[in-house]
């Protein structure tokens, strides 16, 4: 497959157009014009990089990017060395930011309230909120945690039985605010910070956060799926260790 025809159709499909993003989707470094394997990830870190590298791809997609708005200009530290990784490899690399979370198919989010049984789904923002059979809080976590394998930052400050959620993958605890006008029992996302604690406890709901990169290895997943099914192209998703 060419490098052209992928990004085209991977653009179309993700439907680039509809975001004004903190980074340019689509292709961000060109390597070669043929692709026989591609390989997703998380985020276009130095280790993703170089795994890439070891395997042999041709294309690496990934939901970070290398290249984001108000970053400095100068192509130096680290920066140089995955650009020189890149090119010395002719690996293309190509990144989806907002459109790999709000996808309706292989996003973040979406894929995770499907695969967590939620029903009646609804957008929410970049993310989604659905319903589920009446369950202990307790229950609810413990789901949650075995399907992203992440221990879970947890402020109760709702129902001891809960049957609704809001989903927004990353770093979305701001919007727990946002989610607590839906009416729904529970919000997760992916990181958090001091003023979480108390915003749950004055909407009188719970928050989760189950890690930025846990809660976004879902759509890259999905989307090396995709690839692998609809291209033919051989996809390996390249998981780093990172906690946060």
């Amino acid at each position: 497959m060419y490098l052209t025809a992928l990004e085209e159709q991977l653009n179309t499909y993700l439907a680039i157009d509809l975001f004004e993003d903190y980074g340019p989707n689509g292709l961000q470094v060109e390597g070669k014009r043929e692709i026989k394997r591609a390989a997703t990830a998380v985020s276009a870190s130095l280790e993703t990089i170089e795994a890439a590298v070891e395997l042999g791809v041709d294309a690496l997609v990934v939901h970070h990017g290398l290249f984001w708005k108000r970053d400095p200009y100068p192509v130096v530290g680290a920066k140089r060395r995955k650009l020189q990784a890149l090119l010395k490899a002719e690996i293309s690399l190509l990144a989806y930011h907002l459109p790999l979370d709000a996808h309706e198919e292989v996003g973040n989010n979406w894929t995770a309230a499907r695969d967590l049984g939620w029903e009646h789904l609804e957008p929410f923002q970049i993310g989604v909120k659905g319903t589920f059979q009446p369950v202990p809080v307790e229950i609810f976590i413990e789901k949650v945690e075995a399907y992203y394998g992440h221990k879970a930052f947890c402020a109760r400050g709702g129902k001891e039985r809960v049957s609704s959620a809001a989903l927004i993958s990353g770093g979305a605890y701001r919007e727990l605010s946002a989610a607590a006008k839906l009416g729904v029992d529970c919000f997760i996302t992916g990181n958090f910070d001091e003023p979480a604690w108390g915003m749950a406890h004055e909407e009188g709901m719970h928050f989760l956060a189950l890690g930025h990169t846990a809660t976004e290895r879902i759509g890259p997943k999905a989307l090396g799926n995709y690839i692998q099914e609809s291209f033919g192209l051989p996809c390996t998703f390249i998981d780093t260790d990172n906690p946060f």
